[in-house]
């Protein structure tokens, strides 16, 4: 009898048990933490339950939260549980309480037990290291920094090398971002970042994600650009912010049939913030006379085609810098060489190599000489002076002396012997010619002297006139000189600065004479000088020849493209008058 009461009793009273065995449990790692020591806060549900509300962590910084389901048959019978798991991170000393979590089931609310903890005051210096395995990141960084601003769930911070540099020193930039551990992005469209007043150098990365903490938040965080800088002028420059166009996938709270966290898509515009750069001038303070404005790490060598040759005949002198840094930016010093020496412009190539690790490679000036006098000469070292971006001071180096051995050219030996000849029959003549023969000479030499006056007058008469007429067509053809015509190119800007380049050589050829093959600094130098034009005019249309020449490997915005065309017709229409 009482063994039926206690069967009667047991399934009358079953679904209250089985019902009183629902429940949320709570598991803290530890409850005793020092500040910024980062714990995992587990909650477990052994059924599946709903709208699953987590605590709001009062005291401590949230990073990721992760949720997962276990299903299994023990003895034939069905058992589940719901794991949801919390990084958090110990923000302030106290005892801190963590409020219950709750979750429904069957129209019911289950709450867990709140948590009680206990902080010290001392700082966590290793506790990020001693939980990297708690999280899925593939790196562990722990550093704690602190970025103005930084406080959101996403956000790219820029990070400088240095804050302070050179001119044409090099300055490596990372552009990184920062995500809360539970989220995750998709990029749409490709990065365009322009760095005004730098030559630049950028590459995408493709790595892998690393746990870092910032503003006592926890983050995974990566690199994905990098960009080298050489700064083209001084001051403060800005360097320039990134936009990232995102899709970002967060979770809802909610989970799907199968228990796995629910994630909903939103589509936005992230701008880094911005970092400046402070670019100082190069020190005149022991500036080289020769220096033309290299900047980095660099060897310099002289070599010739050959060492023995024969008066008249032409050799190639080849100036040769290699090494790393601006090597394009800057020019090689014309070489030193005797009198008696003649020399041609050189040819300039460049074998360069352009990556994150920065410009590096070689430059070549190579001349045609041709010595003009027999003897062995000794050409004196070349001079090459940079500012070494180590030491920061400026090094002067120099090439080994080269002996050439000089032979007397036939052609000139040529040129002597019949030069020598003329001149003794020449003064035989005069010795055989009777005194009758020289006066009747003399007499049409009076003659034809008289004609060749009067003639000589009449030409200068007629050529004066033609030189009026010349010179009114040349200076209408100057006063109608216009280069608004490249203006339609200002949209494009290698065509544009081709089209200017050219429209220079036009210019100088109207007005000076100066043929595309005699283009070069120093007859541009010259004419101004002849003509009267002011030292700031003939460096500013220098400056734009120049830019010209950089716009084909340094970046140029849209406004200074603009401000060289308003430049170039301010400058025709002084020179001009």
């Amino acid at each position: 009898m009482n063994n039926k009461i206690k069967i009667l009793l047991t399934l009358l009273f079953f679904p209250f048990l089985s019902f009183s065995q629902v429940k949320l449990e709570v598991k803290a790692e530890k409850t005793n933490l020092k500040i910024g020591e980062v714990i995992q806060v587990t909650y477990i549900f052994n059924e599946e339950g709903s709208n699953f509300t987590p605590p709001n962590f009062n005291g401590f910084n949230k990073g990721g939260s992760y949720v997962s389901s276990n299903e299994e048959y023990i003895n034939g019978d069905y058992a589940i549980q719901q794991v949801y798991t919390y990084v958090i991170q110990a923000a302030k000393a106290g005892r801190l309480l963590i409020s219950p979590a709750t979750i429904k089931f069957n129209g019911k609310t289950y709450a867990s037990k709140p948590v009680a903890v206990s902080v010290s005051n001392e700082k966590a210096a290793d506790a990020i290291q001693r939980n990297q395995n708690t999280t899925t990141a593939s790196k562990s960084n722990s550093s704690n920094k602190s970025i103005s601003g930084a406080n959101n769930l996403l956000f790219i911070d820029v990070e400088v090398s240095k804050s302070n540099a050179y001119v044409n020193e090099p300055v490596e930039v990372n552009y990184r971002i920062y995500l809360a551990p539970n989220l995750e992005i998709e990029l749409n469209k490709n990065m365009v970042t322009k760095f005004n007043n730098f030559w630049s150098q950028t590459e995408d990365v493709q790595g892998g994600w690393e746990r870092m903490v910032v503003n006592n938040r926890v983050y995974k965080s990566k690199i994905f650009k990098k960009a080298i800088l050489y700064p083209q002028k001084t001051g403060k420059l800005q360097i320039s912010p990134i936009t990232l166009d995102l899709n970002i996938s967060y979770p809802t709270g909610d989970v799907d049939f199968f228990g796995d966290p629910e994630y909903d898509v939103a589509r936005r515009e992230i701008v880094s913030n911005t970092k400046y750069l402070q670019v100082l001038a190069l020190p005149e303070k022991g500036k080289p006379e020769n220096f033309t404005g290299a900047v980095g790490t660099f060897d310099f060598q002289a070599n010739v085609s050959k060492n023995n040759l024969k008066s008249g005949e032409s050799l190639q002198l080849d100036l040769i810098v290699s090494g790393t840094g601006n090597l394009k930016l800057f020019e090689i010093p014309k070489p030193n060489l005797p009198a008696n020496f003649e020399i041609y412009e050189p040819q300039h190539q460049e074998f360069v190599n352009e990556n994150m690790n920065g410009i590096s490679g070689k430059i070549k000036d190579s001349y045609t000489i041709i010595p003009q006098e027999k003897g062995d000469f000794k050409l004196k070292p070349q001079y090459f002076s940079f500012f070494d971006v180590k030491s920061k001071t400026y090094k002067t180096i120099s090439s080994e002396a080269i002996d050439l051995e000089v032979l007397q050219g036939e052609n000139q030996a040529n040129v002597t012997s019949v030069s020598k000849s003329k001149l003794e029959n020449k003064s035989q003549k005069s010795d055989k010619s009777s005194g009758f023969e020289f006066s009747f000479m003399h007499f049409i030499g009076l003659v034809t002297l008289a004609g060749l006056t009067l003639l000589f007058f009449a030409l200068k008469r007629n050529k004066s006139e033609t030189d009026k007429e010349v010179k009114t067509e040349i200076k209408s053809v100057k006063k109608d000189f216009s280069v608004n015509d490249i203006q339609v190119y200002l949209t494009e800007k290698e065509v544009f600065y081709q089209k200017m380049e050219l429209k220079i050589a036009e210019f100088l050829e109207y007005k000076f004479g100066l043929e595309k093959a005699d283009l070069n600094k120093e007859n541009i130098i010259q004419k101004f000088q002849e003509n009267n034009i002011s030292s700031e005019n003939t460096n500013d249309f220098i400056g734009l020849l120049q830019n010209c020449e950089k716009a084909r490997y340094m970046p140029t915005s849209d406004g200074n493209m603009q401000l060289d065309f308003e430049k170039l017709q301010q400058l025709v229409q002084i020179i001009n008058v």
